[in-house]
């Protein structure tokens, strides 16, 4: 009897260390979003999205602008807690009306009686993005927005841009994964760990320790060099959220078959590109194991408006694309003259 009243207490004495360790830090790295005013549409099927809002700091421009993060990251991706590195902040202060979007899933958003708990990326597009849409143009008459989306938020923004054209009126594609035939192997293992649900109380438990080390693999999806320690740490008690099982699955599918487009097969996102008319940015990083520079140029000759290719530094990833130590004074003017240029001072 010894024995397992033994290990029960053990198992207790390290939840509550955890429990604690993750409170502690928690307060610690704190870095909440500095919106001016939240947002929570509602979806078709129930869920209640979020949406961190920033008014126009400098004389205002239209259309208003809204912000996509990729998988398994929040809002505060892109509207980050530390405001020099956030991109949201940086283009208020340029007079543009910025709306920072939770999908379903994900930081603020949070389901109704009945939502659903598994989606895919076709969930995002078909009932996510008409919410923001909607709660965007309520809030400021504009009927259509400029989208700015990073990594997944960059590949729902050129599908946006294809189904609902009257709706988006031009795209800043930030590093979108438009062909992944090339990491099927590497991601075979993330919808095991994706039903496990595991990923944003790890990031949370390792989140003191970041930001010095990190596997070589995760190289792919970060550049530990590019990026503050400080950031590195608050972004990954802040930021991360978790995988969702369904999303992952079909990104594992279209590494193995290599395509990008709806489940049933009924829609080709990438062969989408070339009908497409507005005008559109597309922003490659060099070492980015994602969305490899090739893959972006790509959408670019593909795409069939008005369009522009802007390439980082040397040395820059993935993620450290929005939120490296060089961001601020490389990404974030670019994206601003792109959409000064295609804005109007209202």
């Amino acid at each position: 009897m010894g024995h397992p009243l033994l290990l029960a207490a053990l198992a207790a004495a390290l939840l509550v260390a955890t429990v604690a360790h993750v409170l502690f830090w928690r307060w610690k790295l704190s870095a909440p979003g500095r919106e001016d005013e939240r947002l929570h549409p509602v979806t078709a099927d129930g869920w209640t999205l979020c949406l961190g809002r920033r008014r126009p700091r400098g004389p205002p421009r239209g259309p208003p602008v809204l912000l996509v993060p990729g998988i398994a990251m929040n809002r505060l991706a892109l509207d980050f807690g530390v405001e020099r590195w956030s991109l949201s902040a940086h283009l208020s202060a340029a007079g543009f009306d910025c709306f920072a979007l939770d999908l379903r899933g994900h930081g603020g958003a949070r389901p109704g009686p009945g939502a659903p708990r598994d989606w895919s990326l076709d969930d995002y597009l078909a009932l996510d993005v008409p919410a923001a849409l909607e709660a965007t143009r309520g809030a400021t008459g504009a009927p259509a927005v400029l989208w700015v989306g990073h990594s997944q938020g960059a590949l729902l923004g050129l599908a946006a841009a294809s189904r609902y054209p009257a709706r988006v009126a031009g795209v800043v594609a930030l590093a979108p994964p438009i062909r992944l035939g090339g990491l099927a192997a590497r991601f075979r293992l993330l919808p095991a760990l994706a039903r496990l649900r595991v990923a944003r109380l790890a990031a949370r438990l390792v989140a003191p320790a970041s930001g010095r080390w990190q596997p070589g693999h995760a190289d792919l999806a970060i550049r530990l060099a590019e990026v503050e320690p400080f950031v590195y740490r608050r972004m990954m008690m802040n930021a991360i959220e978790e995988l969702p099982a369904g999303v992952v699955a079909q990104f594992r599918t279209f590494s193995l078959e290599d395509r990008i487009g709806s489940l049933d097969g009924r829609e080709d996102w990438r062969e989408a590109l070339a009908a497409c008319r507005q005008p559109a940015l597309f922003v490659a990083a060099p070492e980015d194991g994602l969305a490899p520079p090739a893959a972006v140029e790509e959408a670019h000759r593909r795409w069939g408006g008005e369009k522009a290719l802007w390439t980082a530094p040397a040395g820059v990833g993935h993620t450290d694309l929005v939120l490296g130590r060089r961001a601020p004074e490389t990404l974030f003017p670019a994206v601003r003259a792109w959409l000064e240029a295609h804005s109007t001072v209202r």
